[in-house]
């Protein structure tokens, strides 16, 4: 077996569980959103702490006097806790000793809802349909129960008609409005709910192990970015690039440089179709970046009106700023002709060995219909491919780069010497493990995702010479039958 694989059925960031499991369904280009996050997937979702504004919960920067039973983690700082009390001693002065002796507790409850960690829920804030609640999701029993006691109260907590006179016609038509359509986040049921309510402020595991992390948006007002990286060389700053061909710098404390890193949006090849897979895809930072100033970039053309290619070039950091490419000093590493407009891979990487790690995608269309076995499973093809090559140094036929003298299909007929694996679909994006903090176990393996035809993700560990199986297999399953029945298809993971 040459590669370690896990297949997910379906196609990326959609989730629905079924029969227990996950779907995992992927957009064509990866990141479509107009925010950067930092993220990981949680497999079991259904605990989702968030605020009003949108925002993760938080640990007050001190004591809340009013709703302190959010003193700790929550979705209000002082402000907004003392901008509550406020409101809650105004609506108890219009009402007499007695009604506060007997409501005003639970009066405080309700209203310091909109502390909880859950807020958003409560308050029905994510329904795009919907106006945010005057009164937070009530389960029906309590709702009930405080209607019947304190019903009177009502037309001081909301100005709606619509609920004042449902109010007026009793619990039930009043309940029945208040209550949640996910009965997991109604009040006070969401406080009771160990899974919910268990471990909240905290970086917890799944009962797989997985990770729960809060987003923290690090970057907006974006037209579709594709990749986020560092330099490497300890200045802490982020490189956000644009499908439409621009780089943006931040700094350290969150904000943008004025002026892009880069812009190649005249030469880059992209339109404004939303489906569009070719643009700006990839970039990589050269290992001693910090000393040479050397990065390169991947990204789609159109030569001639008529032949579109990828282009993968070198370029080189500004003498004078920082933040500024040098756009002069492009040095184009390689080019290849793209024979429709999707797949075009773009991940560009450095691995340990300090060579440079192409990911190309098969050319396009579905079933990679190019020629008897399609493009992926084609070595004298650089499409559907692990590219690696040596960067630093041109070679004796003078092309801008050298073969690694390890690549493993050296010397094999009619095979492409830049071929590191084989049998790529499209793979988007790729990372270099980073090891066990202790042990250093897995350090330098280079783990991809690999995009499916109709069925089946693959999350592949890449090694040398490695057959990945397109289009003969797509994930663990045959696709093109005579091929993955061929004896010399042997290499797959089954």
């Amino acid at each position: 077996m040459t590669k370690e694989c896990h297949g997910i059925q379906g196609a990326g960031l959609r989730r629905s569980h079924i029969d227990q499991g996950i779907h995992i369904t992927t957009t064509t280009l990866g990141i479509t959103l107009a925010t950067l996050a930092v993220f990981t997937f949680v497999l079991q979702t259904s605990a989702h702490p968030q605020c009003l504004d949108f925002q993760p919960p938080f640990k007050p920067t001190s004591h809340l006097e009013f709703c302190s039973h959010y003193d700790t983690f929550g979705c209000c700082d002082q402000d907004a806790d003392s901008t509550i009390a406020e409101r809650y001693w105004d609506l108890m002065d219009s009402i007499s000793h007695e009604e506060y002796v007997r409501c005003g507790d639970v009066v405080k409850d309700i209203m310091c809802q909109e502390c909880s960690p859950y807020a958003a829920h409560l308050f029905d804030a994510e329904n795009p349909y919907t106006p945010v609640r005057e009164i937070p999701g009530l389960c029906f029993a309590y709702c009930e129960e405080f209607h019947t006691k304190c019903g009177f109260i009502i037309k001081h907590l909301t100005d709606s008609r619509v609920l004042q006179e449902a109010s007026d016609r009793g619990s039930i038509t009043f309940c029945s409005l208040t209550d949640l359509p996910d009965r997991d986040y109604c009040y006070p049921n969401v406080l009771q709910n160990n899974y919910l309510s268990n471990n909240l402020g905290k970086v917890t595991e799944d009962p797989m192990g997985c990770l729960q992390l809060c987003l923290t948006e690090v970057a907006n007002g974006l037209r579709n970015p594709v990749l986020m990286l560092h330099s490497g060389d300890d200045t802490h700053r982020m490189f956000v690039a644009e499908q439409v061909g621009f780089v943006w710098v931040y700094l350290r404390d969150g904000s943008r440089v004025e002026q892009p890193f880069l812009d190649l949006s005249g030469e880059v090849f992209t339109t404004p179709w939303l489906g569009d897979e070719r643009g700006f895809l990839g970039m990589a930072f050269h290992p001693r970046y910090r000393d040479n100033g050397l990065f390169y970039i991947y990204y789609s053309i159109m030569v001639q009106g008529s032949v579109e290619r990828i282009r993968i070039s070198e370029m080189r950091v500004s003498t004078h700023d920082m933040n500024r490419a040098d756009h002069n000093s492009e040095r184009v590493i390689l080019e290849i002709d793209e024979p429709a407009a999707n797949h075009n891979g773009g991940q560009l990487l450095f691995g340990l060995d300090g060579y440079l790690y192409i990911f190309t995608g098969d050319g396009g269309k579905a079933g990679d219909p190019f020629g008897k076995f399609g493009n992926a499973q084609n070595k004298s093809a650089l499409l559907g491919k692990v590219l690696r090559i040596d960067i630093d140094g041109s070679s004796t036929n003078k092309t801008p780069y050298r073969i690694p003298p390890d690549n493993p299909f050296i010397g094999e007929r009619d095979a492409r010497p830049e071929v590191y694996a084989y049998g790529v679909r499209n793979m988007w994006r790729c990372s270099v493990d980073r090891g066990d903090p202790v042990n250093r176990y897995g350090r330098g393996r280079i783990i991809c995702g690999d995009v499916g035809q109709n069925r089946f993700e693959e999350v592949d560990i890449i090694v040398k010479g490695g057959n990945y199986g397109w289009r003969a297999k797509e994930g663990f399953e045959c696709f093109d039958i005579k091929l993955c029945h061929n004896s010399s298809m042997s290499e797959y993971c089954y």
